[in-house]
């Protein structure tokens, strides 16, 4: 199989994701946009919501990240049944682990956000967004699952199908939900503030799992599961769910502790710099959508070739997604560096926060390049299952650089806030540099799972 071919199979399994990952960003991004319309408060006390959330979200990494390996390299050896299993194993696991995350969360949630000292207002924005996203954690968990199964046995059309769905009804119920009165039109809304974005999102999301979960029931070609199955429990699989994305899971921890942490610095500056943290999140989360497709259908792809002993054309696909996901991310970066206040605009009308705001874009803009090539080369970890790579580049970058360059900025040299940003800058370069020498060690070429 040549480069050409190699790059048209990658494009085919990845554009379907790319759109799947940027409709659901557009999930996040609506609620911000909508929610920067009520104040700056509401932003920030999203913004914290999202910090202390990802922090329970561990479990569906790992058991999402060993289901990526484990799904396409039993689907790329062509073994059905055990890629059945494994589906079903899947979504049974990510919705009891969801339930183990929503009760920590229920319990935990209030005072987490008490660390941040939120003001009573952000505190109120944060707790009337955040307990019913909660509630509704399994159904999130669950549908993350049902994506990976599409995507992973080679059909990346069905959930970019489901997303457009469900993201035309999210702009649609969002500020029918948010406001007496919607901007723009005036027609009646129900006036329930951040709590109706929440609302909005769980009932788009709880439709697009609802969909997607039928269609693999009653589908008649590919990868079908059974209601039985989901009751079923297979130990050797089930442990392998559990351990194989550990390190992932172990790595979203350490990325969450450190961005929780990075917030807490954040808060020295004011509400302004956490409602500009919060919305520059949001921009840059949807900006890596493309990268992020390509890194999501050439993981699958790589973990094909992988289970077929192929290993000159996974190595193929991590040069092919690298190359390309640089270039896309180097177009975004031009384009934020030179757009940054109507970029910011979108999110909201305070003039702090768009001055502010504009100047983070530019500091951390350069940051996506290096973002989209780091991706593209690591597919090979996650179709492999090699996911310690992550952890030890994310440990490396995050808590052993990021955060003591923090410390020194913001507490012992108490500089400017745009130091805050420039430590994005270091920690990608520290990352680049151990996502190169992983991949050219080798391990992932040996690893099956």
């Amino acid at each position: 199989m040549d480069k050409k071919t190699i790059r048209s199979r990658l494009w085919t399994l990845s554009y379907p994701t790319m759109i799947s990952f940027a409709l659901q960003s557009v999930y996040d991004l609506v609620d911000m946009a909508w929610v920067g319309r009520i104040s700056k408060e509401s932003v920030a006390g999203v913004t914290l919501f999202s910090t202390v959330f990802w922090f329970f979200a561990l479990l569906n990494e790992i058991i999402g990240s060993s289901s990526v390996s484990m799904i396409s390299q039993s689907f790329g050896k062509e073994d059905q049944e055990r890629t059945r299993i494994v589906a079903e194993q899947t979504i049974s696991f990510k919705v009891l682990m969801a339930l183990l995350s929503a009760t920590l969360l229920f319990f935990f949630y209030k005072p987490a956000l008490s660390l941040f000292n939120p003001n009573a207002e952000v505190m109120k924005a944060a707790v009337d967004y955040g307990y019913i996203r909660i509630y509704f954690l399994p159904m999130m968990f669950a549908y993350y699952s049902v994506n990976t199964i599409f995507r992973c046995t080679g059909d990346s059309k069905i959930p970019m199908y489901i997303m457009g769905f469900a993201s035309v009804l999210n702009l649609i119920l969002d500020p029918l939900f948010m406001f007496q009165r919607i901007p723009g039109i005036g027609i009646r809304g129900l006036g329930l503030g951040v709590y109706g974005a929440a609302l909005a999102t769980v009932i788009s999301m709880t439709l697009s799992f609802v969909i997607g979960i039928l269609i693999l029931f009653y589908r008649k070609e590919g990868v079908r599961i059974s209601l039985s199955g989901l009751f079923k429990l297979h130990p050797s699989i089930d442990k392998q769910l559990l351990t194989i994305g550990l390190p992932s899971g172990l790595e979203v921890f350490v990325r969450q502790l450190s961005l929780a942490l990075l917030m807490k610095f954040v808060t020295v500056y004011g509400t302004t710099a956490v409602s500009v943290a919060g919305i520059g999140g949001k921009i840059f989360n949807f900006a890596f959508m493309p990268i992020v497709g390509f890194m999501m259908g050439g993981s699958a792809l790589a973990g094909q070739f992988i289970g077929r002993d192929e290993i000159d054309h996974a190595e193929a696909t991590a040069y092919i997604a690298a190359r390309i996901n640089g270039s896309l991310m180097f177009l975004v970066a031009i384009i934020a560096f030179v757009f940054p206040e109507g970029v910011m605009r979108v999110f909201i009308d305070d003039p702090e926060v768009i001055a502010m705001g504009a100047q983070m874009i530019r500091f951390t803009a350069p940051v996506v390049v290096m973002v989209g090539y780091g991706f593209g080369l690591s597919v090979v970890f996650s179709g492999a299952g090699e996911n310690i790579a992550f952890l030890i580049t994310s440990v490396l970058a995050r808590i052993v650089v990021q955060l003591p360059f923090l410390f020194l900025v913001v507490v012992v040299l108490e500089k400017p806030v745009n130091y805050v940003w420039a430590s994005f800058l270091v920690t990608e370069v520290v990352e680049i540099i151990c996502l190169h020498y992983f991949f050219y060690r080798g391990r992932w070429k040996h690893k099956r799972v």
